[in-house]
């Protein structure tokens, strides 16, 4: 790439807003191998032209237009978090065609809080048992899904925990024993669990959707009401409702010795927003 190439490639990231920049400079530093993300420009000189391409790729993929929507009402999000949210996104598609994962979900969601000026702290690790990260105090549970099964109405999570003891269970009382410890434990350890999906409709396949919903705990809780008759199956799939009408189901798959929740109503939900980005990316193609 000549001067005039790497002059022209410092021009388009003039015209990014600080959040867009912000995100550049942390790449071109991290591909210099420098701690410096503000020394981005001089930086640029020294990058061969394969880091110079995933940069210049980074860039324009910022430079198109992508449509967000912000719940009003949302203690999440606002301009900022958006913002920087929106960065993310972009950047993760100047070099991928596939939606983000759960690992980057969770380290945009981190930082898109850190720029409303939350308190954010990581997991300990990331075996740490059903949370993610501390926002303001409250432990939070991050899941993504891109699943070929996604439903627009509906949420659900292909694995809420691993339960190697449903093998064990020969009997109604053993597994309503074992599920209702499960869920005092998930519900001591998580205040908040966020989820973001990514599909496309089919009445807009060009377009790639992402929407970061909130799973009111409320509905969690509501498996507490269940009573042991209710487990006599040895894979249970339990529909669980609350005085509102249907929470969600209870999945317990002996077969993968895992907890599933499916079947959680989104208009049970809040959206905080809503991301759109035009182009050609992978995603499961959904009616809507």
């Amino acid at each position: 790439m000549n001067s005039a190439a790497r002059s022209e490639l410092a021009a388009g990231i003039a015209q990014l807003d600080e959040h867009q920049a912000h995100v550049v400079h942390g790449v071109v530093a991290q591909v210099r191998d420098s701690a410096d993300a503000a020394d981005a420009y001089a930086l640029l000189g020294k990058c061969d032209e394969a880091q110079l391409r995933q940069i210049r790729n980074i860039v324009d993929s910022m430079l198109r237009p992508i449509d967000s929507s912000i719940n009003p009402q949302s203690d999440l999000v606002s301009h900022a978090f958006s913002a920087e949210f929106k960065a993310r996104l972009q950047a993760h598609h100047g070099t991928h065609t596939t939606p983000l994962d759960r690992l980057a979900f969770e380290n945009a969601l981190a930082a898109s809080c850190g720029v409303e000026g939350m308190a954010v702290e990581l997991a300990p690790s990331k075996t740490t048992r059903f949370w993610d990260l501390r926002v303001d105090g409250k432990q939070v549970s991050a899941k993504s899904t891109s699943a070929k099964d996604i439903k627009l109405h509906e949420l659900h999570t292909s694995k809420l925990s691993e339960g190697a003891w449903i093998q064990d269970c020969r009997s109604a009382r053993m597994r309503y024993d074992g599920t209702m410890k499960l869920f005092d434990e998930f519900l001591a350890a998580v205040q908040r669990w966020i989820m973001l999906r990514t599909f496309k409709l089919r009445s807009a396949p060009g377009t790639l959707v992402y929407e970061l919903v909130e799973v009111p705990m409320s509905l969690v809780a509501a498996v507490k009401d269940l009573g042991v008759q209710e487990f006599s199956s040895d894979s249970p799939r339990i529909d669980v409702h609350d005085e509102q009408g249907m929470a969600l189901q209870l999945v317990l798959d002996r077969s993968d010795s895992k907890i599933t929740i499916k079947k959680i109503p989104k208009q049970r939900c809040i959206v905080h927003g809503t991301w759109k980005l035009e182009g050609d990316y992978s995603g499961p193609l959904i009616a809507g």
